[in-house]
């Protein structure tokens, strides 16, 4: 999509942007922006953070292999969390590597970032398996991060350049003029005038857009992410099984991003030693923004001037990418070709 003067995001001398959403990507597009110049505001219905990017297992998966619109994306996943540490020092991040492996399947092909190793490797990597994999995968640049700690760290930075943000603030509607331009959006309390609204809501951005008349096709994808108590250091890296992608996020917890509670714990206690104490403390389900196509949909509403979006699963491995980028849209007035394969209009 080419932006042309009508789809263009207005420059920051134009008036201000309101961000719609301070889940992890809206965070990422309020600093951003804010840190470029930008009068920012970013409202958000509940705490910051709260929403599905709470529910989020919180990898930072840089390394699969992918060719659609966001491989480029993710590709650079790892390098953008490196600068964001650069900016903003005590980001909550943990550089494990992740180990991927699936028993009885034949090695895969490897992405960028990816070594193939060994059963005795694996053992090194992970020294609590009971029976290590013939072969497994190894990212040793990934990791991940406290996601709800990383949407603080992105508020606090855009609060120290300038931007304002609103809590318990539910956008009920956004509002466009006489001539469809938009100017603002609608609140439970008042109406927040803006030059540019970005619309990074989640699940809620399809109903939001279609308040000034734009379809964006995303719909809800339950996710569980299972608790559980276990033994310190079980668990050293980010493990990626057909049964769960599984990590240690505590001295005595690990979380498991797996279908049902079970199974997921009967396949932890016959993976590691030293695991027949591990057990289920919570369960929690969120819904995943997915897109029709499951590719991030980013870039202005080519039929609602002043309307930007922002919705995309993956949003942990790409939200310091994906905030850069939009930012640089917005704030410059320019396209970004890496995210040419993103727009709406591809639908």
């Amino acid at each position: 999509m080419t932006l042309t003067p009508e789809s263009r995001p207005s420059r920051t001398g134009a008036g201000p942007i309101i961000v719609v959403g301070a889940g992890i990507v809206g965070a990422s597009v309020a600093y951003h922006a804010a840190r470029a110049g930008a009068p920012v505001t970013l409202i958000e219905a509940r705490r910051p953070g709260g929403g599905v990017t709470a529910d989020s297992f919180a990898w930072i998966a840089a390394s699969r292999l992918d060719s659609g619109p966001a491989a480029v994306l993710r590709t650079t996943a790892t390098d953008e969390y490196r600068r964001l540490e650069a900016e903003l020092p005590g980001l909550p991040v943990t550089w494990s590597g992740s180990l991927s492996w699936r028993i009885g399947e034949s090695a895969p092909e490897l992405g960028p970032g990816r070594q193939l190793v060994d059963a005795d490797t694996a053992a090194r990597i992970e020294p609590a398996l009971r029976q290590p994999p013939e072969w497994a995968v190894w990212a040793p640049d990934e990791g991940a991060v406290d996601a709800v700690g990383i949407v603080d760290r992105l508020i606090t930075g855009a609060r120290d350049h300038g931007a304002r943000v609103l809590r318990d603030t539910p956008a009920t509607a956004v509002r466009r003029d006489a001539s469809g331009r938009v100017v603002g959006v609608e609140t439970a309390a008042e109406f927040l005038p803006a030059a540019t609204v970005v619309l990074a809501a989640g699940v809620s951005t399809a109903a939001l857009a279609a308040t000034a008349g734009v379809t964006v096709p995303v719909e809800p994808s339950p996710a569980t992410l299972f608790r559980f108590r276990a033994p310190a250091g079980l668990v050293r890296t980010v493990i990626n099984t057909s049964d769960f992608d599984l990590r240690q996020v505590a001295a005595d917890q690990l979380i498991a991003a797996a279908d049902s509670p079970e199974p997921t714990l009967a396949a932890i206690r016959s993976t590691f030693r030293a695991a027949d104490s591990v057990e289920l403390l919570s369960a929690r389900v969120g819904d995943r923004p997915m897109p029709a196509d499951g590719e991030p949909i980013i870039g202005p509403a080519p039929d609602a001037p002043g309307l930007y979006l922002t919705v995309l699963h993956a949003a942990v491995t790409l939200a310091p990418a994906v905030g850069r980028l939009a930012a640089r849209e917005l704030v410059d007035g320019t396209a970004e070709p890496s995210l040419d394969g993103c727009r709406l209009d591809r639908f």
